[in-house]
């Protein structure tokens, strides 16, 4: 879709400067847009890259928008409004024709609204229940008694079982599984013995849900992902797991059975969290941290040690050994001191 500045701006509720006819129908990057794309920039060291770029017009805050001369949309949050800008000019919008394609294998007793898609090779077993204007992508597989709501973009390969219940306007993308059995185990007679899960999963409206990410059925209560909540590729969530809603967590974080995640949370990349823990509300844990008891505060959480040259690691790591020596000697000297 082509719209110009003015159209744009009226659709976002901003205000504009500039030619109000000037025809924008893409977005970009600063360095590979063209003469009808959108561009947007967040801080000043970008100013420069902009006066090289050729893009139709750009959104930028009022404190960097004096300088410029060229069309441009005010806006207090560029990088949100250039999201909305997307979805306004269509790009992010895809056409999936109602109805099921007839490679499709679909039990007699599943609902599927007639509004929704299904692709090709999918796999819908019994009671299934799928919404109005869902979209199943090829060769989904769908177990017995899964609800999914309206509005949901399940990508290819994806697996639903556990009778697991999605919420309305969820995505999930290419090879995630939702409702596997957890790893739940008794060790019995020098054996494991596999501990049957008769729980579920719960997922609330607004979760997306990354490529290969595993999310797994409960033993007994279900695990529980709420509203919002954004999780990103390669992620383990466990058994009983429970994440509050608008929580974030990035790619390869890893959570234990029975972990308990707040609301507001932002989990960074590599982080682990064991089972049965507690983390507070508004809670941020940085990059490869391992979180082995209850966080009760808000606030900025890290653990491990960064990077440094490897001959610099090398001596700080032979020197852990002797920590307990030396706190040994400090306070033996604090002591003698009084």
């Amino acid at each position: 879709m082509s719209m110009t500045l003015r159209q744009l701006a009226d659709a976002l509720q901003l205000e504009f400067r500039g030619d109000a006819e000037t025809p924008i129908s893409g977005v970009a990057s600063l360095a590979a847009a063209g003469a009808s794309d959108l561009c947007f920039i967040q801080q000043r060291k970008y100013l420069a890259r902009l006066e090289a770029s050729r893009c139709a017009a750009v959104i930028v805050s009022e404190n960097l928008a004096a300088s410029l001369e060229r069309p441009l949309l005010l806006s207090a949050e560029p990088h949100y409004s250039f999201v909305r800008a997307i979805e306004v000019l269509g790009l992010a919008a895809t056409d999936a024709a109602p109805g099921v394609d007839p490679s499709a294998r679909v039990a007699a007793s599943a609902r599927i609204d007639e509004s929704a898609s299904i692709g090709p090779l999918c796999v819908i077993g019994d009671d299934v229940e799928i919404g109005a204007g869902t979209h199943i992508g090829a060769a989904v597989v769908i177990e017995r008694g899964v609800r999914i709501g309206a509005d949901c973009t399940i990508h290819s390969r994806v697996t639903l079982s556990g009778s697991a219940q999605i919420g309305d306007r969820c995505i999930l993308h290419p090879g995630s599984v939702v409702g596997a059995d957890g790893f739940g185990l008794v060790e019995h007679a020098e054996a494991w013995k596999k501990i049957p899960h008769l729980g579920s999963v719960r997922i609330d409206d607004d979760v997306e849900i990354g490529a290969n990410t595993t999310v797994d059925r409960g033993a007994l209560d279900d695990t529980v992902i709420e509203q919002g909540c954004k999780l990103d590729n390669q992620i383990q969530v466990g058994h009983n797991v429970h994440i509050g809603a608008h929580t974030a967590i990035a790619g390869c974080v890893g959570i234990a059975g029975s972990a308990r995640i707040g609301r507001y949370c932002k989990i960074s990349g590599g982080a682990g969290i064991l089972g049965h823990l507690q983390v507070a509300d508004h809670v941020t844990i940085t990059a490869m941290s391992l979180v082995t008891r209850d966080i009760r505060e808000p606030g900025v959480y890290s653990s491990g040690t960064p990077l440094l040259e490897n001959r610099l690691w090398l001596r700080n790591s032979s020197r852990y050994k002797s920590l307990e020596q030396l706190a040994q000697r400090v306070d033996r000297l604090e002591k003698n001191g009084k």
